[in-house]
């Protein structure tokens, strides 16, 4: 296998593994801010449904003295013992719708024991309250037996919502009938409605009375048993037709709430982070639903930032490391030129070194040669000399 594609194999194993890490931290990171992410969700909504909690007891607090006034009060009790003729009735009236403004309530009205609605401070509407019964609303029921009655529901007159306050009118402990006040609740959803937050308020049936999402109102989160539609029934307390139930699932349970789905109010499924806190002096639960979208987007925000700083991170890494390999290569491929431009000087200086040897040696040689050829010229000569002197010789000793 060739270097390059070891070197690619390689290459490619290594973003694997970087980005199977990757995504491991990731998972993890989204794990962490999520769970992060829901307690800070839990603890802002705690904040927000306490004062949402105390400011539902302060409008029933402001009201829940008056009825037991009322009952105390004189012309009340003498109305119930002698109703007289249309005057006095209507003289009631006019001061029951008095104290009505002056209170600030929906309705007040008088019962009698048998729970005829004897005066009311709506005399004067298209559809007052008086000469209508009203014996089968618990409120009555609780203030004949000498309770403070409250009770939330339709008003089966005016089909607006209420919740009702009623106290017993006594001649010393003779029960003579009751006072009823009725408080308006469409103030307390449009006051709360403008937050991100949607409050429920349900009833022991876990049917919804008070909800800032209009299309909830009378819905439940959970099928209504048979009992329990009797008595809505015989106490004509919700519309039957409306109480549908609302499509809910738990999707995990925590300490601080549920995480669970529902249908939003742009009528898609959503998950919400649901806690409650229970009003028991009004038997009613108090739920806030905040909607994890916001998180699921932080989410989404950090994992992108992350993820980018992991790859960016990485991939300087790879340069560096590319790089790193780069200046070995050249490092090698530099010893490998210097090693062999060594072993070339060598050899080139061995080779000069023979060349000297021979050329020494030649030179010695023709150095030798000259001089031998000096010495038989030498010798040639003398020879040559003394075979003239001979030849003289010779010839002198002729003559």
């Amino acid at each position: 296998m060739r270097n390059s594609e070891f070197l690619a194999i390689r290459s490619v194993s290594g973003w694997a593994t970087t980005l199977a890490l990757m995504v491991l931290m990731l998972f993890w990171i989204s794990t962490v801010t999520y769970q992060k992410g829901l307690v800070t969700l839990s603890e802002e909504g705690t904040i927000r449904l306490e004062l949402f909690v105390t400011y539902l007891r302060g409008v029933l607090t402001k009201y829940e003295s008056l009825p037991e006034l009322l009952a105390r009060d004189k012309r009340l009790v003498n109305f119930l013992l002698n109703p007289g003729g249309r005057d006095r009735i209507e003289a009631l009236n006019k001061y029951l719708q008095t104290i009505n403004e002056i209170s600030n309530t929906a309705d007040t009205y008088l019962m009698d024991r048998d729970g005829l609605t004897i005066a009311a401070s709506n005399w004067q509407e298209e559809l007052p309250f008086v000469g209508r019964n009203f014996s089968y609303r618990p409120y009555f029921q609780q203030a004949m037996k000498g309770q403070l009655g409250r009770y939330f529901a339709l008003g089966t007159t005016s089909i607006k919502r209420g919740y009702y306050f009623a106290y017993p009118v006594r001649r010393e402990r003779e029960i003579l009938g009751a006072v009823v006040i009725k408080i308006n609740i469409d103030s307390v959803e449009k006051k709360w409605g403008f937050h991100a937050e949607t409050f429920l308020v349900t009833d022991p049936d876990n049917v919804i009375f008070i909800t800032t999402y209009p299309l909830w109102r009378f819905k439940t989160l959970g099928e209504l048993d048979a009992t329990a539609i009797d008595l809505i029934k015989k106490s004509r307390r919700y519309p039957i037709s409306e109480l549908d139930a609302l499509p809910i699932s738990t999707v995990k349970d925590y300490s601080f709430g549920q995480v669970i789905n529902m249908m939003g109010q742009d009528g898609k499924a959503r998950t919400y982070l649901q806690q409650s806190q229970p009003m028991e002096e009004a038997g009613w639960n108090v739920r806030i639903l905040t909607d994890i979208r916001p998180l699921r987007r932080k989410i989404i925000e950090v994992n992108i930032l992350v993820g980018t700083g992991i790859l960016f991170s990485y991939s300087l890494l790879a340069l560096w490391r590319q790089r790193q390999r780069r200046l070995a290569e050249m490092k090698r491929l530099e010893d490998q030129s210097r090693r062999a431009l060594q072993e070339l000087n060598e050899k080139l200086e061995m080779r000069v070194n023979e060349r000297t040897v021979e050329l020494v040696e030649t030179n010695e040689q023709l150095l030798k040669e000259i001089q031998d050829r000096k010495d038989t010229e030498a010798v040639l000569k003398r020879t040559r000399s003394e075979l003239i002197h001979a030849a003289k010789m010779a010839t002198l000793g002729q003559m």
